[in-house]
């Protein structure tokens, strides 16, 4: 199995992690009785792994594509989680069983710009009403998107990973409107250059070993600042919107 988070470094991982469970915070309401995360990459592989602090759920169910994500992502984590294979684009869920949605950058890796919508669609079916989603998707307005897009494709028999089509924060907002969902709320996450900054880590570590944590920690703080700017838009890495399901 590979070392936790060899694709971030530890304190990128770590401030990855506290933002999209900062979003769940925010945006979930109370304990809800049944969560559904999709992707488990990260629970497979990462420190940036969110599944272990989701709130305190009679059901919390993981799904991937990948059976061998899940099987690692079941190695690594929680007895109370049940995980399971499914295809987001066919999820075997059965309808309205569901009060929350937590899907992390998942919708974002299809060849087919069509099965994005397929992918949300089936979120919000298995949604009871009044249940919420949260997602995420990388952001296209970002001027490096597009060649780490060109880049992950090109080394996706290597990663296993690929970047796809994906949406705008207002596409996305005006995508879920129109699946029926009430927009409880939007914004962006982790401002980090992605390219750049990774290889200004990968960097840092080398030469400095441990001790690479201060600078690390200043740069990371100091990228995170750019979120208070009207560029957000451009700076960010990802676009979050929340949405409940009427009734």
């Amino acid at each position: 199995m590979p070392a936790p988070s060899w694709y971030l470094d530890p304190l990128v991982a770590e401030q990855k992690r506290r933002e999209h469970l900062g979003l769940l915070r925010t945006w979930s309401d109370g304990v809800p009785a049944v969560v559904l995360k999709t992707d488990l990459f990260e629970e497979a592989n990462g420190r940036d792994e969110l599944l272990s602090a989701f709130p305190a759920a009679p059901m919390l169910i993981g799904m991937d594509l990948a059976a061998v994500t899940v099987a690692r992502a079941r190695a690594r984590h929680l007895a109370r989680a049940r995980f399971v294979v499914s295809d987001v684009r066919r999820l075997a869920i059965v309808d309205g069983s569901v009060d929350l949605v937590f899907s992390n950058s998942t919708l974002d890796h299809f060849d087919r710009r069509d099965d994005l919508a397929v992918a949300l669609g089936e979120l919000v079916r298995v949604l009871r009403p009044g249940g919420r989603a949260i997602v995420t998707l990388d952001n296209p307005r970002n001027p490096l998107y597009r060649l780490l897009r060109r880049i992950t494709r090109r080394l996706s028999s290597l990663s296993h990973v690929s970047l796809g089509h994906t949406l705008s924060r207002e596409a996305l907002t005006d995508l879920l409107r129109r699946q029926g969902m009430e927009i409880l709320g939007s914004t962006t996450l982790i401002h980090n250059p992605r390219l750049i900054s990774t290889a200004m880590y990968v960097g840092l570590r080398r030469a400095l070993g441990r001790r690479a944590d201060a600078p690390i920690g200043w740069l990371l703080r100091a990228f995170a600042r750019l979120g208070r700017l009207p560029t957000r838009e451009y700076t960010a890495c990802f676009v979050a919107v929340c949405a409940r399901k009427p009734g």
